[in-house]
């Protein structure tokens, strides 16, 4: 695939899937996206500057002919095309809605506002997101999570309200996984997924393909067993499934002489652990052998935590630096909501509910990867706190913003008869609107 050297060139991506005047009324809607300070559809429209009727925008959602999945499978194949390991990181997350009539909408556990010990929830979407790994080009070990595929979690009573299959968040992932495995099956590349226990519990990994990697946590007392042994020659009755059982976790870390480690993990922290680790098959996942690694900590309260994989050929280390990639998608989480303004489409029919916030999953994608690809500089502090470890997504809008209205300057205010004090006045402008959350 070409380089793309602008992020015109990187919105076409996108726009290729659809039809001449659908991508022509996307890119004008992106343009209002970037430009909004409130991301209703009503306000992105505003903000594009553009006369056409608001119900063109409203259509583009509702009722164009256009898939979201090929919208992100282009830009997969975008930032990926290079790759031959491409690491997945795969979460829920919670957009609250207001209304009764939005398609979907339904009673979620806020992972934000609840902990362990109290629950709280909250009426609006729940989606699960598939994301790719990239490390930044400009800050070397900094990595984000962009999203490329998402889907509607519908829970037992949205889906019997809206007359919808009930699918578990688990299922839509796999549905993801089985997606992308399918498009990269002919290509030479490997996909390897990363996610916390909710999303490679044992009975995740024997649904998994089994081209396709996996790293993540189990809980400290998961049964591990061996291989089953051959079957011998005359040998009547069932197969075996599993050979025999092996220790624990927590039996694993009650041996003595266990190797100890100082790791900096997710960037910054320092973490002092011993661990133990054995190479077996999980009791509900019997045709993958993991290797599993048993982790407690010296220090802190975090006590015993237990992470897998199923490439063996990896090392402590690397295993649980890859797993703390997973941090990052929650980065991506935070930064879509706040800056980008996902919760605040009340987009109501079915199709629109379930292509705008995709949509927007997949601009942070856009912009993140432009900043760090077309973008000559890197973009210039909003706040230049001391050991700030590169730009954050804040400062690549604002950077992204006063590009977009220098452009829109020198197609309406080139001509030489313009005072210098009315071009300071539209650079002290745009300077405000770059500021715009």
């Amino acid at each position: 695939m070409e380089v793309v050297t602008s992020f015109e060139g990187l919105v076409q991506v996108v726009a290729a899937v659809m039809t001449g005047p659908s991508a022509e009324t996307f890119r004008t809607l992106v343009t209002g996206w970037v430009l909004a300070p409130r991301r209703t559809l009503i306000g992105m429209v505003r903000a594009s500057g553009t006369e056409r009727h608001h119900a063109a925008f409203h259509r583009l959602f509702a009722a164009a002919r256009w898939s979201i999945d090929q919208a992100g499978l282009a830009v997969f194949d975008l930032m990926t095309g290079r790759r031959t390991n491409v690491f997945l990181t795969v979460d829920d997350t919670l957009l609250p809605r207001f209304g009764l009539k939005i398609f979907g909408t339904g009673m979620h556990r806020d992972p934000v506002l609840s902990s362990r010990s109290h629950v709280v929830t909250r009426w609006g979407h729940c989606w699960v997101v598939l994301c790719v790994v990239i490390e930044s080009r400009r800050v070397p070990g900094k990595r984000f999570s962009l999203p490329v595929l998402s889907r509607l979690y519908l829970n037992k009573s949205a889906a019997k309200k809206w007359q919808r299959a009930y699918h578990k968040k688990n299922d839509l992932m796999l549905q993801m996984v089985v997606l992308l495995e399918r498009h990269v099956a002919k290509s030479d590349q490997t996909l390897h997924l990363l996610g916390d226990s909710a999303f490679t519990a044992p009975t995740v990994l024997a649904q998994l393909p089994a081209s396709v990697h996996i790293t993540g946590r189990v809980g400290s007392n998961v049964r591990i067993h061996q291989a089953p042994p051959q079957r011998r020659q005359g040998q009547v009755g069932r197969p075996r499934l599993r050979g025999d059982r092996l220790p624990t976790p927590q039996k694993m870390l009650q041996e003595k002489g266990l190797r100890r480690l100082t790791l900096k993990l997710y960037e910054r922290s320092i973490y002092r652990v011993r661990v133990a680790t054995q190479v077996g098959r999980f009791y509900k996942a019997t045709d993958r052998e993991v290797l599993v690694i048993a982790v407690e900590h010296l220090r802190g309260g975090r006590g015993i935590e237990v992470f897998y994989t199923t490439d063996l050929e990896a090392d402590v280390e690397t295993v649980l630096t890859r797993y703390s990639w997973r941090w990052t998608i929650e980065v991506t989480f935070h930064d879509t909501k706040t800056h980008l303004g996902i919760t605040q489409p009340q987009n109501r029919t079915t199709l629109a509910a379930r292509r705008t916030a995709a949509m927007g999953f997949l601009l942070y994608s856009l912009i993140v990867w432009w900043h760090e690809t077309a973008r000559e500089q890197p973009a210039r502090p909003l706040r230049p706190w001391p050991h700030k470890p590169g730009p954050s997504f804040a400062d690549m809008l604002a950077a992204l913003r006063t590009e977009t209205l220098q452009n829109k300057s020198k197609t309406y205010f080139s001509t030489p008869t313009i005072s210098p004090g009315v071009k300071k006045f539209i650079d002290q402008l745009t300077t405000l609107v770059s500021l715009a959350t």
